[in-house]
């Protein structure tokens, strides 16, 4: 199943090959090959032996990053190159791509799984802000449900809404203001929460991909560290500011400063696909 489900999507792709890369169908089906077998090679080894296993993963990591520099961007192709990452101990860089998937394939339970566990490993422990936990915890439905499931949900919504609304002007019906007022009220909510990626123009997020990452109080060495211990992959953050060498962040606790460039990914807001053209393994 999975075999006709990929070479289907490579057939698919064929016609825009000669604009997305340079790798012809083929080779991009051989290429997907050796990064899934690499990555069932790593799975089959982490029990006895774990440095076989690592050397696998970053073979995986290896073969999907050339699927992905020849111009194939979708969600379940970085699905499959952060858990390869996070597997060959890259965790930071892994949950930079897991977020870029997000963009792509929102609400998916098991990429929403396996973020959480990755961000689970990372070993500076950032707590949002008192007020951003709260909302987080009041809208946890905008992110754990699909936009399949939030657009049916729409839909009801909206339908109820009007059905109350149509039958009010024929007869009286028990509740109706009670029922209008909520079909209506989840109705927005689902709606913004649709609209929320065209809506939303905020600062790109970002991902601390090394360890013993030193903030400091400005963009130089010469700068006083920010804190007092070094910080490590990871860590997400909001940029404020960028410099050629250096990014201004804000921690999800509020707290801000400078670090390395090449420090951290940076996930921007906007992310078109190239292409579609390889299948998740």
């Amino acid at each position: 199943m999975f075999r006709l489900l990929l070479i289907s999507a490579l057939l698919a792709a064929t016609t825009t090959l000669a604009h997305a890369g340079e790798l012809t169908a083929a080779q991009q089906e051989s290429v997907l090959t050796e990064a899934t077998d690499a990555y069932a090679r790593g799975l089959s080894l982490r029990s006895t032996d774990p440095g076989k296993a690592k050397a696998a993963f970053a073979r995986a990591v290896d073969r999907f990053s050339v699927l992905l520099d020849d111009g194939i961007v979708n969600g379940p192709l970085l699905y499959d190159l952060g858990n390869a990452q996070v597997q060959a101990g890259r965790i930071g860089a892994g949950i930079a791509t897991y977020l870029r998937a997000e963009t792509l394939i929102p609400g998916d339970p098991r990429l929403q799984e396996n973020l959480n566990h990755a961000r689970s490993l990372v070993r500076t422990k950032v707590r949002p802000r008192g007020a951003d936990a709260l909302l987080d915890r009041m809208l946890f439905w905008h992110s754990a449900w699909s936009s399949t499931t939030r657009l049916g949900l729409f839909i009801g919504a909206w339908c109820v809404l009007w059905a109350v609304l149509i039958i009010r002007l024929w007869r009286p019906l028990p509740l109706a203001r009670t029922t209008a007022t909520a079909s209506g009220l989840a109705a927005a909510a689902l709606g913004l929460s649709l609209a929320a990626p065209t809506l939303l123009i905020g600062a790109p997020q970002g991902v601390l991909v090394q360890d013993d990452v030193i903030v400091r109080k400005g963009d130089d060495e010469g700068f006083a560290p920010r804190f007092e211990e070094p910080i490590h992959q990871g860590v997400e953050f909001r940029v404020l500011e960028t410099r050629p060498q250096w990014l201004h962040i804000e921690l999800l606790d509020g707290q801000d400063g400078w670090v390395p460039r090449d420090a951290a990914h940076v996930i921007g807001r906007a992310s078109s696909p190239a292409s579609t053209a390889v299948a998740a393994a």
